[in-house]
């Protein structure tokens, strides 16, 4: 025990070291926004209808309720600080660390050393189980489960396996005690355990054949010794010699002993693989209703399956050598040779391990682990534009895990030089992965270090790491750079819509209203009712001044979602903009037949309006030389000088004159007036008299009924009273 808990605190000290950087990480633009930073229903708690909303939603094209409450109950506690929410899946994975550590132990003490599956030494699998441990808590492929907030799914999910074998061993050990009965509360224990992580990732649907595999070995519940059986506790009695001849031979007889052999142990899995056909039903409909699944039609079934094999090939690649590691691997073309090989490989590996069951059970059951966990994501049914990722081998590199600890624990058996060889090769092995995670982190510190690194080891051939890598640098406020990866997306995929889209954003911002128009252009070229299409093409002609043509845009936008809430605005602003350019020109063509200070002001209030501070400022100044005691002039010149959004247009003093005099001409009756006068003391900074007169303003706007302006000017007040000026919104 003393050793095992010392084991239990280096195996929870070196992960922490590990990892220690994760705690400094931030969010990133892949999936954060969806799970946590811009979703209000994680935001909001937990509470009876978001707990609704966990249950009922299959929002990240997933049903995965438990996945959802985990976010909401750390959002509770750390709000956006991301380093919380860091630090929390790093806590779920030290204890899948310790569990896995555990339940391997566990296991080994339920059967004698000669059903170990090698020559390895009944105390030697507690080192055995260490390294394993070890292994799965450092490997460079951990990085994206742990640092990556989002996939919180991940550790969570393999938090309740561990539980579930956990509980599955407690069952199996009271039945190796003869304590065993239908009702055994490890048994339902492991059953709800096993149903949480099902509800946290639909990854577990596997876990019944590895509970199968793991009745090979190690529990050895199957033996091959004159095929015995251990059923339901109890030992099944041999066939005699007679019962054997009666049936005509040995091959019957075997044939009725494997069948007795194997039926109470199908059928104490029966309940979880219902669970699993359940949540298998569930995920296929949430992820098609998503869009998420490919069609057959798109990626027919022989192809599916050849790339399956193409895919255990490079994930054994990447787990036994793990360079080159991104958050996105594109789907490339390999060529013919590389793919037969690829394919052929985990096929001359399956033949080997069979080859080795009867000695090395071992190998068999940690390389059936590893092909039977991955089965869900290698590719039969495709989800998603990746073709492999990191994060799916978080459960099943378990099984590679034990095959590598178990072989080298068979070789350490064969000398003395042999184990100083392994013990110092396992040695190596946990302090080069602790290293390399070490590398991997520092890869993760913001969204622009992740996709750069993602973009430079797939070179040219992944578009999404490109398109990813522009949304980092758009949000970093760097749009050249930007720019720059979404063209280089484009010319990887030249009919890559969102990237049209973000592009022409960016374009935008950079004032190249041609160029972006193009780009949305190029959108509705690929996709004619493409909504977002036509209502970003309007909002550029908006800001080019083509409000006719701009208005066009929107309404075909609003025939193809007439109840959006954002097209309707724009639209009316569109209208409202298009009428006052025609008002504008008419007013233009009046004042050159006679200037009148009305004639001034309705011009000097569009232009407003338009964003022309400047020739709106000119209109109210020749108005006043008109009119020099107008008191709706000056208010309204007065408001544009405190409250402009163009700093080179505010003047706080010429503002605190203007608005003066307009209050003096009205005797400080006016509400409008008053809080004007109060605005422009704001920006001024002299707040003091702008919290006097805004208290004015509400004293009016009370005895008057004004009740808009009262609600307006109490918010106001609010603000001065925090010595801040109020900035008119554009």
């Amino acid at each position: 025990m003393r050793r095992e808990t010392l084991i239990c605190a280096a195996l929870s000290v070196i992960t922490l070291v590990g990892f220690w950087p994760v705690g400094h990480l931030g969010f990133i633009l892949f999936d954060d926004h969806d799970y946590l930073t811009e979703n209000p229903n994680v935001q909001g708690g937990i509470t009876a209808e978001s707990v609704r909303w966990a249950f009922t939603t299959t929002q990240a094209s997933n049903w995965h309720p438990i996945t959802w409450l985990s976010h909401m109950l750390d959002y509770q506690w750390f709000g956006l600080n991301a380093s919380g929410h860091h630090w929390v899946n790093l806590g779920f994975h030290i204890a899948n660390t310790l569990l896995l550590f555990i339940v391997l132990r566990e296991m080994m003490g339920l059967c004698p050393n000669k059903s170990i599956g090698a020559t390895t030494p009944q105390a030697g699998t507690v080192w055995c189980s260490a390294l394993v441990a070890a292994l799965f808590a450092l490997h460079p492929m951990r990085v994206e489960s742990v640092a990556w907030i989002s996939e919180r799914k991940d550790v969570l999910s393999g938090f309740f396996m561990m539980l579930t074998l956990w509980a599955w061993v407690r069952y199996v050990q009271k039945q190796a005690s003869g304590v065993w009965r239908l009702a055994s509360g490890d048994y339902w224990l492991a059953l709800g355990f096993f149903a949480l992580g099902l509800m946290s990732k639909p990854m577990l649907v596997t876990l019944p054949v590895i509970l199968l595999l793991l009745d090979f070995w190690p529990l050895r519940r199957v033996t091959s010794d004159e095929w015995r059986v251990t059923r339901f506790g109890l030992p099944v009695p041999q066939l005699t010699g007679a019962t054997k001849q009666s049936e005509g031979g040995s091959t019957p007889w075997r044939a009725e002993a494997e069948r007795r052999r194997l039926n109470p142990l199908l059928f104490e899995k029966l309940p979880f693989m219902a669970l699993s056909l359940a949540s298998c039903i569930v995920t296929f409909w949430a992820q098609n209703n998503g869009g998420a699944v490919v069609a057959i039609d798109r990626l027919p079934w022989y192809w599916r399956v050849a790339d399956s094999l193409v895919f255990y090939t490079v994930y054994l690649g990447k787990i036994f050598w793990p360079q080159n590691l991104a958050i996105f691997y594109p789907y490339v073309h390999i060529p013919v040779r590389e793919f037969v090989c690829s394919a052929l490989l985990p096929i001359l590996l399956s033949i080997f391990f069979i080859r080795r069951a009867r000695s090395q059970p071992c190998l068999l059951a940690g390389w059936c682990w590893f092909l039977v966990m991955l089965l869900p994501v290698i590719g039969l049914v495709q989800v998603g534009m990746q073709s492999i990722a990191d994060r799916y081998t978080y459960l099943p590199s378990i099984g590679l895990f034990i095959v590598v600890a178990w072989g080298m624990a068979g070789l350490a058996s064969l000398s003395q030089w042999w184990r100083t060889g392994m013990v110092l090769g396992a040695t190596g092995l946990i302090l080069t992965c602790l290293l390399d995670t070490r590398h991997q982190l520092h890869y993760w510190r913001n969204s622009v270090t992740l996709f750069s690194r993602a973009a430079e080891v797939t070179r040219e051939s992944n578009s999404m790491s490109n398109y990813l890598l522009g949304n980092a640098y758009a949000e970093a406020g760097d749009m050249d750079a930007a720019a720059r990866s979404f063209r280089t997306t484009l010319q990887i995929a030249p009919d890559f819509e969102q990237a049209h889209d973000q592009l022409g954003r960016v374009l935008v911002q950079q004032k190249k209203f041609a160029e972006a128009e193009a780009q949305f252009g190029e959108i509705l070229r690929l996709n004619l009712y493409s909504a977002n299409a036509h209502k970003h093409l309007g909002d550029v002609l908006v800001r080019e001044g083509k409000y006719a043509e701009a208005e066009a845009e929107y309404s075909n936008a609003l025939m193809i979602k007439p109840d959006d809430a954002a097209i309707n605005q724009a639209l009316a602003i569109a209208s409202l903009k298009a009428e006052s350019e025609k008002k504008l020109t008419n007013l233009y063509n009046a004042l050159k037949i006679l200037p009148t200070p009305e004639t001034h002001t309705q011009i000097a209030v569009i232009l407003a309006i338009k964003g022309e501070f400047q020739d709106a400022i000119e209109h109210y100044n020749e108005a006043l030389r008109l009119r020099p005691d107008s008191p709706d002039v000056l208010n309204n010149l007065a408001w544009l000088l405190a409250t402009c959004t163009d700093a080179h247009i505010r003047d706080g003093a010429q503002a605190v004159k203007h608005a003066g005099r307009a209050c003096e001409l009205t005797h400080y009756n006016m509400t409008p007036f008053v809080g004007t006068l109060a605005a422009a003391y704001a920006e001024a900074g002299r707040f003091d008299e702008a919290i006097a007169t805004a208290q004015k303003a509400c004293t009016l706007a009370s005895k008057s009924g004004e009740q808009d302006l009262l609600r307006r000017n109490q918010e106001l007040l609010v603000l001065y009273r925090t010595h801040q000026p109020y900035r008119e919104t554009p």
